[in-house]
C-alpha cells in the first residue's frame, strides 16, 4: 500500500505545463495534428497522381480504399488501445510493465496475417465483381489488405510514445515516412524505363505500403534498444494472455462502434446518390470543405486521451475535469476562427471544387455556401464529441462508446435522411443540417454520461495499478 501511494505521489507528467491545462492539450495535440495532417496530404498527393495516370486509376482506388479502410479498421483501432495502457503505467510511475501491452497489440498485428491476407486474395473477386475496374479494384485492395498488419504494428508502436507524451518523435518519423512516399508513388505508378515499369494503381498501394514498412522497422528497432528493454521492458515479448484480452476487451467495443459509424455514413451517402446527382455534389463538396478540419479533431482526441490516461493512471480525477474544459474552450476558439471563414465568405473555398463553366455552378454554389453554415456548427459538436470519446476511452468506458456510437448516427443521422432527403426530397442542404442535429445529440449525450461519473466503474486496469 506505501508503495502505491508513492507511486501515484511521484507520477510522471507528460508535459512541464499544469496537468489538465490548455497549453498541456496543445503541447501534446500539436504534433499529432501535423502527423494527421502530413498522412492526409500524402493521401491527396497519391490521388493527384493517380488522377494524371488516369481517372480510371483514381476512381478505383477511391472506391477500393473505402473497403480497404472498412476492413481494417476495427484491428487498426483495437491496436490503437496499448495507448491507454501505456498511459495509466506511465501515470502510475511503473514504466517497466509499458512494454507488456505493446507487445501484446503486436502480437495481435501478427494474427491479422490470418484475416488480411486471405482475404487480400480471394475476397476482391467477389466484392469488385460487378464494377467496371475490376482489375484495378481487385489490384489495389490486394496490395493494400496484404500490406493490412504493417499499419496495426505501426499503430501499436505509436502508442508507445504517445502514451508516454513522447510525440514529437513520433510526429517526425510519420512525417518522415509521408515524405518517403512522394518519390515513391512517383516512381512506382509512373514507372522509371527502361529499368522500372509503370505499375499504376498498384506502384500506389506498394509505395503507400513500403513507406509504412520502413516506419515500423524504425520504431521496431528505437522500441527495443537497450535504454528502452531496462526502463519499459520493451523485451518483455512474450504473449501474455491476461493482458492480451484485456486489451481486446477494452479495445474492441470502440474498434467496432467507429466500425460502424464507417458502415452508416457510406449508407449515408448511397441515400444521397438515390437522391440525385445535385445532392450528392453538395454534400461531397461540404464534406470535403470539412475534412481539411478534422485533422484537428483526431489530434485533439488522441492527445487528451493520452493525458487522460496518464491521469487516471496517478488518480488524479479533478484534473480530468480541467481537461474536459481547456478541451472545450479550444474548440470553442476554433468555432470563432473558423467562422470567418465558412459563414462571412466561403466563396474560395467552394469554387476550389466548382466549374464555373458548368451551368448549374450557380446553384450548387449557393447550396454549397447553406450548407457550410451546418458544417460550421458540426464542427464545434463533433470536436467535444470526439474530446469526450477520448477522455472515456482513456477511463475503459468503451462499452458505452459502443451502445452510443453504433446507434446514434443510425437514430439521428440516417432515419431523418431518409425521410426529410429521400421521401419528402427536401435540398442538398438539409442533409447537412441533418448531421449538425446528429452532431448536438450525440454531442450531449456524451457529455451527460461523462458528468454522470459513470465512467469510473469501468477502469480496467485498476487492480494491475495497485500492485506493486
Amino acid at each position: 500500500m506505501n508503495s502505491t501511494k508513492s507511486n501515484y505521489n511521484n507520477h510522471k507528467n507528460l508535459t512541464p505545463y499544469p496537468s489538465g491545462s490548455l497549453r498541456e492539450l496543445w503541447m501534446i495535440s500539436f504534433p499529432l495534428m501535423l502527423s494527421l495532417m502530413s498522412g492526409s496530404l500524402m493521401l491527396f498527393w497519391d490521388r493527384i497522381l493517380l488522377a494524371q495516370f488516369s481517372i480510371e486509376a483514381h476512381n478505383a482506388a477511391t472506391s477500393s480504399g473505402t473497403i480497404v479502410t472498412f476492413l481494417q479498421f476495427a484491428f487498426i483501432c483495437t491496436t490503437c488501445i496499448a495507448e491507454v495502457f501505456v498511459g495509466r503505467y506511465y501515470g502510475a510511475n511503473q514504466p517497466e510493465k509499458i512494454g507488456i501491452p505493446i507487445w501484446q497489440m503486436i502480437w495481435l498485428s501478427v494474427f491479422s496475417i490470418f484475416i488480411f491476407t486471405p482475404l487480400g486474395f480471394f475476397a476482391g473477386d467477389y466484392i469488385f465483381a460487378s464494377s467496371p475496374y475490376f482489375t484495378m479494384e481487385n489490384d489495389y485492395f490486394f496490395y493494400m489488405m496484404c500490406f493490412g498488419p504493417i499499419f496495426c504494428v505501426n499503430c501499436a508502436l505509436s502508442s508507445f510514445y504517445i502514451g508516454r507524451g513522447r510525440v514529437k518523435f513520433i510526429t517526425a518519423i510519420m512525417i518522415g515516412a509521408n515524405l518517403l512516399n512522394i518519390p515513391l508513388a512517383y516512381a512506382l505508378i509512373f514507372g522509371f524505363e527502361p529499368y522500372l515499369p509503370p505499375l499504376g494503381i498498384s506502384g500506389a498501394a506498394i509505395a503507400a505500403g513500403m513507406a509504412q514498412l520502413i516506419q515500423a522497422l524504425i520504431l521496431f528497432l528505437d522500441f527495443v534498444k537497450t535504454k528502452n528493454r531496462k526502463l519499459y521492458g520493451t523485451g518483455c515479448f512474450h504473449f501474455n494472455r491476461n493482458e492480451f484480452f484485456e486489451c481486446i476487451r477494452l479495445g474492441l467495443p470502440s474498434s467496432l462502434a467507429h466500425t460502424l459509424e464507417i458502415l452508416a455514413w457510406a449508407l449515408f451517402f448511397r441515400m444521397l446518390m438515390s437522391a440525385g446527382e445535385e445532392h450528392l455534389t453538395v454534400v461531397s463538396i461540404a464534406q470535403s470543405i470539412f475534412f481539411l478540419f478534422t485533422f484537428l479533431t483526431e489530434g485533439v482526441s488522441k492527445g487528451a486521451q493520452a493525458i487522460a490516461a496518464n491521469m487516471i493512471g496517478a488518480r488524479k480525477w479533478d484534473d480530468l475535469w480541467k481537461l474536459l474544459h481547456s478541451g472545450i474552450k479550444f474548440y470553442l476558439f476554433l468555432f470563432c476562427l473558423f467562422g470567418t471563414f465558412l459563414m462571412i465568405d466561403s466563396g474560395p473555398l467552394v469554387k476550389l471544387f466548382i466549374s464555373e463553366d458548368s451551368v448549374s455552378s450557380e446553384k450548387i454554389h449557393e447550396l454549397v455556401a447553406s450548407s457550410c453554415l451546418w458544417v460550421w456548427i458540426f464542427f464545434l459538436f463533433d470536436g467535444i464529441h470526439w474530446l469526450v470519446v477520448g477522455l472515456l476511452t482513456a477511463a475503459g468506458d468503451t462499452k458505452f462508446i459502443l451502445k452510443l456510437g453504433g446507434s446514434s448516427i443510425w437514430i439521428f443521422a440516417l432515419l431523418p435522411t431518409y425521410f426529410f432527403i429521400v421521401l419528402q426530397g427536401n435540398g442538398p442542404d438539409v442533409a447537412w443540417a441533418i448531421t449538425a442535429f446528429y452532431g448536438l445529440v450525440t454531442c450531449s449525450l456524451y457529455l451527460a454520461r461523462f458528468y454522470s461519473t459513470r465512467w469510473k466503474k469501468n477502469l480496467v486496469l485498476e487492480q494491475q495499478l495497485v500492485q506493486s
